[in-house]
């Protein structure tokens, strides 16, 4: 074992940390994902496609910044598994991290990571509600095939209110006000001290820092909101995000790297709420980037390389709603959604692989519900895509439906169907949650990927104990595969087209959730058994069946909470890379025999399981007008080794495994008023 020098007793994240965050001899490692914490004891929604929780749930979550997030929250869901442990990086019923919507107020997040990965961009202090759809989606959404991870913002009560918070690594302060519910705003700010961090750290324990010099980091984040209720039924309201994440520093002297991504979003909304129903209409604009830079001096001359990436998006939408019949138990919806985007992937020196895409839809939906104890619901939708640069243009159906049947008060069954289509494409680099992965569109490289699902469930409820089990069947086609993955800078990106593949996925298995709600004790049990597979990619195996990376056949996470306390423990099967060998006989001159080993295959080699224990407390208590939470915690206790990937060291002669996170105390602290 030779873990290497870690980056800081609180960091140990940055790109380089792939070189430095921990690495160990092949021989003695093992892995795992995530585990979570919820905070007070409050069962999950009883949906086994659609599950949800509150604010309250999501901050109670251990996590190195001592607060939780949404994601953390669905990485302990069943058919959930994550990327590199400690990340955000997640991937649903087999499919890729590319494949999930992850949206704020119905305007999707393409860069959605923030503190290289340790959480999300958008402030807790803003959050209503978070639900993770894995099947049996709503018509209203469109162009993701895996899941849907969709954060609601929350409305001010009356009056105002001020607070201020502080964690391991990042500083917000807000504000908040409700003139007589007709008026209200929310506003955050976070800023991160990452690099006074660094630099402090570093004057105390230099030894620990290794050979990282000049580190710069750049994290921040603006949200605000307003909302007009103009009336009790009509409202107008428009909220913006602006975040940005830049990073910086030196390995050597003759080199300097960087990377970053920002995202800057905005909506403009209008709602009527009628007697049976409702309408809305929107317009937004998205946009995202992210960038890759090096400085290498290269025989006395030093050259500069910059890779960026960048996408804007405009969005028109209106939504209908209404309720028929005499008890109102049937919903029609219907709507339209028109969006442009421009593209521009892979941009280095002239080239900028500039790309002007339309996509149009059209939806219809219909559900059927008698109160606590039927709902039917189905969809419909067409799409029409079309890159201008490629002059191509697709038009494809989609569509779900899902059926819940409560067939006592203590037995419900619940099944799902969905076939859904994405043009927007993620070519997916390190499992750690960087929002690096450059976005391109579908034409003539890559066509549109399609995901068929089926799935069936059952729920028992017995007031106290509530359990779910079910099985899920996924065909996947057209995923892109791409082959410079496991690079984190490379030239490549300019001609991205060239790299990329297209195959076939296939996914199945059971998923198990136990829950257990007490006076004073809570405790939630999820676990998931999976096999997932990829084929049909001309480069590997002939075209044959290979595991897919993420393919944990086990996942198993457990929660208990008492009184404030709370513990966590995740088990994963480990994932696969690249690094199993095979040999063959060399024959030297003189007759003898050697054998000598050749790596050409992709996730061959089985990564040891990962496992995590989590422990936290958190408190609320008043002094006069100020409210005070407080969480503390220690993420990792075990201090376990939990490898991400695989590199060949040279001078060794030896694989070497890397890990990002080990033990970690945390806390957070706010204060409102």
């Amino acid at each position: 074992m030779r873990p290497i020098r870690l980056f800081t007793a609180s960091i140990l994240l940055f790109p380089a940390a792939c070189c430095l965050a921990g690495a160990q001899d092949l021989s003695q490692i093992d892995t795992l994902t995530a585990a979570v914490v919820t905070d007070s004891p409050v069962l999950q929604k009883r949906s086994v496609s659609e599950l949800s929780t509150d604010i309250e749930v999501i901050r109670a979550v251990v996590s190195p910044l001592g607060e939780g997030d949404a994601i953390r929250w669905a990485q302990t869901m069943p058919g959930v598994t994550t990327g590199a442990d400690g990340t955000t990086a997640f991937y649903v019923r087999g499919s890729n991290m590319g494949n999930n919507l992850f949206s704020l107020d119905g305007v999707p997040i393409y860069g959605y990571t923030h503190l290289l990965g340790l959480t999300t961009v958008v402030p807790t202090s803003v959050i209503k509600d978070a639900t993770l759809t894995k099947g049996g989606f709503d018509a209203t959404d469109n162009n993701f095939t895996s899941a849907h991870l969709r954060i609601d913002s929350r409305r001010p009560d009356r009056g105002y209110r001020v607070s201020g918070a502080i964690n391991n690594f990042l500083v917000s302060a807000g504000g908040e006000a409700n003139f007589n519910d007709r008026i209200s705003f929310v506003a955050s700010a976070r800023i991160s001290p990452l690099t006074l961090e660094y630099q402090a750290f570093k004057g105390i324990a230099s030894s620990l820092v290794g050979g990282i010099s000049g580190f710069n980091a750049q994290i921040g984040d603006l949200y605000g909101k307003f909302r007009w209720d103009i009336n009790s039924r009509n409202s107008l309201e428009l909220f913006g995000l602006g975040t940005l994440d830049r990073y910086s520093l030196s390995l050597s002297e003759d080199s300097r790297q960087g990377m970053g991504w920002h995202n800057g979003i905005a909506q403009l909304r209008y709602a009527h709420e009628g007697e049976r129903g409702r309408f809305s209409a929107s317009v937004s604009y998205n946009r995202y980037g992210s960038s890759q830079e090096e400085d290498k001096v290269y025989r006395e001359v030093r050259n500069h390389l910059s890779l960026k990436s960048d996408m804007t998006e405009v969005t028109a939408r209106v939504d209908r709603l209404r309720r028929a019949g005499r008890r109102e138990r049937v919903e029609l919806s219907y709507g339209a959604k028109y969006r442009y985007a421009q593209f521009e992937p892979g941009q280095v020196g002239a080239i900028n692989n500039l790309a002007h895409v339309h996509l149009a839809d059209a939806y219809f939906q219909f559900r059927y519900s008698i109160p606590e104890k039927l709902e039917i619901k189905a969809n419909a939708r067409g799409n029409f895509f079309q890159n201008s640069k490629d002059r191509l243009w697709y038009i494809d159906p989609s569509g779900s439906a899902l059926a819940r049947w409560n067939i006592s008060k203590t037995v419900t069954v619940e099944a799902g169907y969905d076939y859904l289509v994405q043009y927007y494409h993620s070519l997916e680099g390190l499992p750690v949650g960087w929002s690096t992965d450059m976005l391109v569109p579908s034409g003539a490289s890559v066509m549109p990927e399609t995901t068929m699902q089926e799935s069936l469930a059952v729920t028992l409820d017995f007031t106290r104990h509530k359990a779910s089990i079910g099985g899920f069947y996924r065909d996947m086609d057209n995923l892109v595969f791409y082959k410079y993955s496991q690079t984190m800078f490379n030239g490549g990106f300019a001609s991205w087209e060239e790299d990329v593949e297209q195959g076939q996925g296939r996914s199945f298995g059971g998923e198990f959730l136990y829950e257990y709600l007490g006076r004073s004790f809570y405790a939630r049990a999820s676990y998931t058994l999976s096999k997932t597979t990829r084929s049909g990619f001309p480069s590997y195996y002939d075209g044959g069946e290979f595991h897919a990376r993420f393919d944990r056949t086990h996942v198993l996470n457990i929660l208990a909470q008492w009184k404030g306390f709370s513990a966590s423990f995740t088990v994963q099967s480990g994932h696969w890379e690249h690094g199993a060998a095979m040999t063959y006989p060399m024959h030297i001159l003189d007759g003898e025999q050697w054998t000598a080993s050749y790596y050409s295959g992709v996730y061959n080699y089985h990564m040891p399981t990962v496992l995590r224990l989590d422990i936290g407390y958190q408190h609320t208590f008043r002094t006069g007008r100020f409210t005070h939470d407080l969480n503390v915690g220690i993420y990792n206790v075990t201090n376990h080794f939990n490898p991400f990937t695989l590199y060949f060291d040279a001078e060794q002669e030896k694989w070497m495994a890397i890990s990002l996170l080990p033990i970690m105390p945390n806390f957070s602290y706010r204060i409102t008023f």
